[in-house]
């Protein structure tokens, strides 16, 4: 099964490849609002987020919007072919880029940087950012089921010279990678099982500590980045903003979850402003959807 879903997978690469990017996108995106009315058990999860973020907005619009970060998925999914196969000077040529000054002087004093980031607009091609623009970088992964599929994945995502570690391996390498003034990337926006309750869009949602561990005991500088499409095209803005770390209190466990806590805010501003680009039918707020479902 894993030999035939790499190969199929690797078919549509080769087809979606030879599509313009704005075409595939848009097919993409048309596949992405059909799944919308298919899927309901995902289309449920992204109007109760929505529902719990922005409770004043109407039903419409919280329907329009679920609608359209389906299609945005589905842009996403289609746009990755061109992503993970065209040249370095294609993807610059998409992409302008803000704050990255603060960024580059922090990582060029060589005492590694960390950076969040959230599953927003092509994260894929955010990911991909770092190695593209020279930066040396680490980021943590969750290998798929299928060995075939996540080697042929791995090796796209790694083909500028990202390096991917798998969340199972243990995390020497992390504290390696940082000592040798590296930049270490992270997702921050997934329901996290043994994570801490923290804010995020105003509600309580478990929460890694991973970036706060390493930045509270190493005063290891933070960054947040985020991949903004401009309209619907294969066009966007790579935005970076420094995250300065809360005062420390002596108590680890409590610094760390402020930390995160100031992490989860920074992103705040950057979902309201076009929600549809975040992955609302993810179960990030379980721990609240699940006390809710006792009551």
């Amino acid at each position: 099964m894993d030999i035939v879903l790499t190969a199929a997978v690797k078919l549509l690469f080769h087809l979606l490849r030879w599509l313009p990017v704005r075409l595939a996108g848009g097919l993409g995106a048309g596949l992405g609002r059909m799944a919308y009315w298919l899927d309901a058990r995902h289309r449920r999860i992204a109007l109760r987020n929505l529902g719990r973020i922005y409770p004043s907005r109407s039903l419409n619009w919280r329907r329009n919007t679920a609608r359209e970060c389906f299609a945005e998925l589905g842009r996403t999914l289609f746009e990755l072919p061109h992503v993970f196969q065209r040249s370095r000077d294609f993807l610059l040529s998409r992409i302008e880029i803000e704050g990255e000054q603060a960024f580059r002087e922090a990582y060029e004093r060589r005492r590694g940087v960390l950076v969040n980031a959230c599953h927003h607009s092509n994260w894929e091609l955010g990911a991909l950012m770092f190695s593209v623009l020279g930066y040396h970088c680490a980021q943590l992964y969750r290998p798929l089921r299928q060995p075939g599929l996540d080697s042929f994945l791995k090796r796209c995502r790694e083909r500028f010279g990202t390096e991917l570690h798998s969340r199972y391996q243990g995390l020497r390498w992390m504290t390696r990678h940082l000592r040798q003034g590296g930049v270490v990337a992270m997702m921050i926006d997934q329901h996290v099982s043994n994570g801490v309750p923290v804010p995020f869009l105003g509600h309580a949602a478990n929460t890694t500590t991973l970036p706060a561990i390493y930045a509270v005991k190493y005063d290891i500088p933070m960054f947040g980045v985020a991949l903004l499409r401009q309209g619907r095209a294969f066009r966007f803005r790579l935005r970076f903003w420094s995250i300065p770390l809360p005062e420390k209190s002596g108590n680890a466990a409590r610094d760390q979850q402020a930390t995160m806590a100031a992490v989860n805010r920074s992103f705040q501003g950057l979902i309201d402003e076009r929600p549809e680009l975040w992955l609302w039918m993810h179960r990030r707020w379980r721990i609240l959807d699940d006390a809710e479902d006792v009551a």
